[in-house]
């Protein structure tokens, strides 16, 4: 089987993350087979004292991330870990075309579902819900190479800090 885009991405992201002091990353490799009914919730669980991130990797050609490439199990798991004390969870998603790469929590994507969206555009940066909530994404930067980014995953974990 080829080693597709998407794989490729997830290992930069890794790559990213491990050169942060201080940040305990660990990859939760796909079961395809989803042997007895087991899935993961995401790729990744980072951490950074005192704060846990639970973050899956998408990577989407064109405007917008549709909430159909989450998967029912990816999306419920995420939406739980949300809740707990301490803990962020979410989507990091590269819109290829647009060269662009944000932190999208899974709470945004919850309302915005909840309010009839289907999908996410790449020029999407808050959303406010019918009660007021307001959300927002967090951009990941890095330097463009040929094909992927070198990411600033110092900047984004304290950009993250910062805002949830």
């Amino acid at each position: 089987m080829a080693y597709n885009r998407g794989k490729q991405f997830e290992d930069v992201i890794r790559e990213a993350f491990e050169k942060v002091t201080g940040v305990s990353i660990d990859r939760l490799h796909d079961q395809t087979t989803h042997y007895r009914g087991s899935s993961n919730i995401c790729d990744f669980i980072v951490y950074r004292e005192p704060y846990e991130y639970y973050i899956e990797c998408k990577s989407v050609h064109g405007n917008t991330l549709p909430f159909s490439n989450i998967t029912e199990t990816q999306w419920n798991g995420l939406l739980a870990k949300s809740f707990i004390e301490g803990v962020t969870a979410g989507v990091i998603c590269w819109w290829v075309d647009k060269n662009k790469t944000a932190f999208i929590p899974i709470q945004m994507l919850q309302a915005m579902l909840s309010n009839g969206k289907k999908s996410i555009s790449h020029e999407q940066v808050t959303f406010v819900d019918s009660r007021g909530n307001s959300y927002s994404i967090t951009i990941i930067d890095g330097k463009k190479k040929r094909v992927f980014f070198d990411y600033d995953m110092e900047s984004f974990l304290n950009d993250l800090r910062r805002n949830y």
